[in-house]
């Protein structure tokens, strides 16, 4: 499981990414950030971003789900009493949809506005108990979303109350990230700079659920009210649909290349660089094309690795805004992009993808094995009479390797697919690649022999 949070210090907003390595998908809660920053860290993290999670229509932000969606293809779950007027999937209280092996449950706790739905989350390998819960605008750290901020029906202290109450109905252990920390108006004045708590950590200190009954809540929350600023409307009603996005909503990308003037392209002598993770690469990808994943630390090296410098070169990703910051990479590090992609492959190839098992029994026939993990991992294990080359160091052998069919290993499969593109970018034969999986698996299930210094 991924989950990383991300903060927009200039509202005090805080929004996330949520992944599935094993299924390779993502989905992002409240998106504050540009739809780019979304899309760059999923890529990095081998994640496709399929949906986007709102839990209101925000009144002090644009959201920028609709841009993600644009340039992903994501599904928008919004909650259905928010009447949102543009493509999307109505969201209803106790839904479960599943990103990849988690389960994103809503809980609809409206208050703060009509609508407002809070995301328990399960991470199903592990558990079938909350982890965490989105809280939103509803429970913050310290404080809860205010009932004053405008007047729409369905708010109020009774309505923030009940919601409360099924909220704290979640196990003292269940992790707490909203929407807001300290300095948003979206909260009370006791709202902390800390962005993330716990149900039973709340329940003990935070000063509005002390109170033992909804009189009292009452009291305390109309202590401090202050004037609703209906101007934020402006905010919802975009967010909805109702008015137009701001001018420059969904960025400036280059027009991507078509997947006939890829082909062109890669037959008059560019490098088709594909930077997409290695489990979508491996079901489809244009004849030739060498995968190296979008990983700010890693491209650079590879890419000077393992492709001639001053190469002319294709980008593609599954999003223009990735292939365009891969791009970026590619021309500081000396390569003549001729353009970049993200048009659907109505005719790629596909890796031959096999598992540890099908490895094993390919070893027993006498399979050429090319292991392809560096070489302080060989005292892992090594199976038998298998060529150990790192794949970085790929360019400096290919041509002395034999002409044979290669098996071909590492840790997690993704090396092992780098090098798999590679050797058939240059007329190498590919029996069969391991992804996802390696030679750690590979070992646990079958006894191997090990080098050691």
């Amino acid at each position: 499981m991924i989950f990383r949070q991300l903060l927009h210090e200039g509202l005090a907003a805080a929004s996330y990414l949520i992944g599935c390595v094993a299924k390779g998908e993502a989905a992002v809660v409240d998106p504050s950030l540009s739809a780019e920053t979304y899309t760059a860290l999923a890529a990095e993290k081998g994640l496709q971003i399929v949906a986007v999670f709102e839990t209101h229509m925000h009144a002090d932000y644009f959201s920028t789900g609709r841009a993600i969606a644009a340039q992903t293809g994501a599904t928008i779950y919004a909650p259905r009493l928010a009447d949102v007027q543009f493509p999307h999937q109505s969201i209803d209280d106790g839904e479960v949809i599943n990103i990849g092996n988690l389960a994103i449950r809503a809980m609809h706790t409206p208050g703060h506005t009509p609508e407002h739905t809070a995301y328990v989350v399960i991470d199903t390998p592990r558990s079938t108990e909350p982890w965490f819960v989105l809280t939103g605008d509803s429970l913050f750290v310290g404080d809860v979303g205010r009932v004053d901020l405008v007047n729409l029906a369905g708010t109020g202290t009774d309505v923030l109350y009940a919601s409360l109450q099924k909220i704290m109905a979640l196990a003292d252990d269940v992790e707490v990230y909203p929407t807001h920390f300290g300095g948003s108006a979206c909260g009370g004045r006791a709202m902390s700079g800390k962005v993330a708590s716990t149900i039973g950590f709340e329940r003990r200190h935070n000063w509005v659920l002390q109170a033992p009954d909804y009189a009292t809540f009452d009291e305390w929350m109309r202590r401090d009210v202050r004037e609703a600023v209906e101007a934020i409307l402006i905010h919802r009603n975009t967010n909805r649909g109702e008015l137009p996005v701001p001018l420059g909503y969904y960025g400036q990308h280059a027009q991507g290349l078509s997947e006939p003037q890829i082909i062109t392209a890669s037959a008059q002598g560019a490098v088709v660089i594909d930077v997409r993770a290695p489990g979508l690469f491996a079901k489809g990808y244009v004849a030739g094309a060498i995968n190296i994943p979008f990983q700010r630390e890693s491209l650079a090296v590879r890419l000077t690795a393992l492709i001639p410098a001053g190469a002319q070169v294709v980008v593609y990703a599954d999003t223009v805004a990735t292939a365009e910051a891969a791009a970026e990479v590619a021309r500081l590090a000396g390569y003549h992009v001729l353009g970049v992609s993200n048009a659907t492959l109505t005719g790629g190839v596909r890796l031959p993808v096999i598992t540890i098992d099908d490895l094993h029994a390919a070893v027993l026939h006498g399979a050429h094995v090319l292991d392809v993990r560096d070489t302080h991992e060989h005292a892992k294990g090594v199976i038998d009479g298998a060529v150990l080359v790192p794949h970085v160091t790929l360019a400096q052998v290919a041509a002395t390797l034999p002409a044979v069919a290669w098996y071909i290993v590492c840790e997690s499969g993704q090396r092992a697919t780098i090098s798999a593109s590679y050797l058939l970018h240059y007329g190498h034969t590919v029996a069969g690649v391991v992804t996802p999986g390696g030679m750690s698996d590979y070992n646990a299930r079958y006894e191997v022999g090990s080098i050691t210094k």
